[in-house]
């Protein structure tokens, strides 16, 4: 059933549209093109203009009321950069780390950081709800749905008219948000990565050199979830043919090949310093049987190193992995 999620998802991609039933009637949502993505920030930006001549407050005027009143301060803003320019560093050093426990460790770091981070934007975004830009995205948003779905695979008729879009009832709007909402939660970045690592793809790899090659068709008629897949192609690509060694068990996760391809120069240099007499009084705590694993040793010396790992608690020091290698 994974397979078939895949495949789905990949013919999706190729056709640039995903089908859908909305009341009683067939659809198609189309996928965003580069174009459309300037569309919205045109329509944006135009809403913005009207919310703002109408009087509505813009989001700097209600940040300085808020702060004058201590109910959001200069210093919940600071606290909000603190903690994303803290998630941001531990991504970015992630390259630096070498072993798969300590990865594990610092990826569970980033995800507290980032749903503390979520937090406090939900808390602050919730009392700007009334500002010329939340107007602007509300009515630019509508507008994206409303030019997303067809009537037919050509994108030559809309689904609705505008004038019957603007007169379609609340429960209506629910049903169409929902049915979009669907379709993205299906074609995400994510579930394109883990399409482009899936076993029955590889074979597209060799097709991947340039868009023509792999849809038929120049970089700017493409839709962005074609451009993604393309990407992600190329990058799985590249990672498979530069690295040896790769764990069978992160053969399919994408994440953890982009933390095993990031860290490929610090697992070389550790690998390095194994055969080196020099660096025997330096020490890399704890390695466990995953982490000799990813430093792809020889099966013989993995059997003996992983023995030893649960003698000694399931973690070996750099004097243990040199002991064992006869140094």
């Amino acid at each position: 059933m994974e397979d078939f999620h895949y495949r789905k998802l990949f013919q999706e991609v190729i056709d640039g549209y995903s089908s859908c039933f909305l009341f009683d009637q067939k659809g198609y949502i189309k996928h965003q093109r580069n174009k459309d993505i300037v569309d919205f920030e045109i329509v944006y930006d135009d809403f913005f203009e009207k919310a703002k001549a109408k009087g509505l407050p813009t989001n700097d005027e209600i940040s300085a009321q808020l702060d004058e009143e201590g109910i959001w301060t200069k210093e919940d803003d600071n606290q909000l950069s603190s903690k994303t320019s803290f998630c941001e560093s531990l991504i970015k050093n992630k390259k630096n780390i070498v072993l798969k426990s300590a990865l594990d460790s610092i990826n569970k770091q980033i995800e507290t950081a980032q749903k503390e981070i979520n937090e406090l934007k939900f808390k602050k975004e919730q009392l700007f709800l009334n500002s010329c830009e939340k107007y602007a995205l509300n009515r630019s948003n509508d507008f994206f749905v409303h030019k997303s779905f067809f009537k037919d695979k050509s994108f030559s008729e809309l689904f609705f008219l505008e004038e019957d879009f603007e007169y379609l009832t609340p429960v209506e709007i629910t049903k169409l948000v929902s049915q979009y909402n669907k379709h993205t939660d299906f074609v995400n970045e994510k579930n394109i990565q883990k399409l482009a690592v899936q076993p029955f793809y590889k074979m597209y790899y060799s097709f991947s050199d340039t868009c023509s090659d792999f849809y038929g068709s120049s970089i700017v008629e493409t839709t962005i979830n074609q451009l993604n897949l393309l990407l992600y192609t190329r990058i799985f690509k590249n990672i498979f043919e530069q690295n040896e060694n790769i764990p069978e068990r992160i053969m399919n996760d994408p994440e953890a090949l982009l933390d095993f391809a990031n860290s490929s120069e610090s697992r070389e240099n550790l690998k390095s310093k194994l055969q080196n007499n020099d660096s025997a009084g330096s020490t890399v705590f704890g390695a466990t049987e995953e982490d000799i694993e990813t430093l792809g040793l020889q099966s013989s010396q993995t059997k003996s190193l992983s023995k030893t790992a649960k003698e000694k608690g399931g973690s070996l020091n750099m004097k243990d992995l040199m002991d064992l290698s006869g140094m």
